[in-house]
C-alpha cells in the first residue's frame, strides 16, 4: 500500500512540475526582447499540457483515497 501513495504522490509530483512549466511559458508569451533561439510559444499547445497534467494529476487521487482507506481498514481489523 506503501508503495501505492509513494507512487501516486511521485505522479502527482510530475505533473504539478509540468503545470508549472506549462505555466511559465504561458507568462512569457508576450514578452519581448526574447532571444532569437528560444522558441515561440503555442499557447493552444501550453494548454493542452496544463489540460494533460492536471488530468494526470487528477488520476492519482483515487490511488491515494483507495491505499487511504486500505489502511483504515488495516489498522481497524488490527485494533
Amino acid at each position: 500500500m506503501i508503495p501505492a501513495i509513494q507512487s501516486a504522490l511521485q505522479g502527482m509530483n510530475r505533473n504539478q512540475l509540468t503545470m508549472e512549466q506549462h505555466a511559465h511559458r504561458i507568462s512569457r508569451a508576450g514578452e519581448t526582447g526574447l532571444s532569437p533561439e528560444s522558441p515561440t510559444v503555442s499557447l493552444p499547445e501550453e494548454m493542452v499540457g496544463m489540460m494533460v497534467a492536471q488530468r494526470g494529476f487528477e488520476a492519482n487521487i483515487p490511488v491515494i483515497r483507495a491505499a487511504d482507506e486500505m489502511l483504515g481498514t488495516l489498522i481497524d481489523i488490527l485494533a
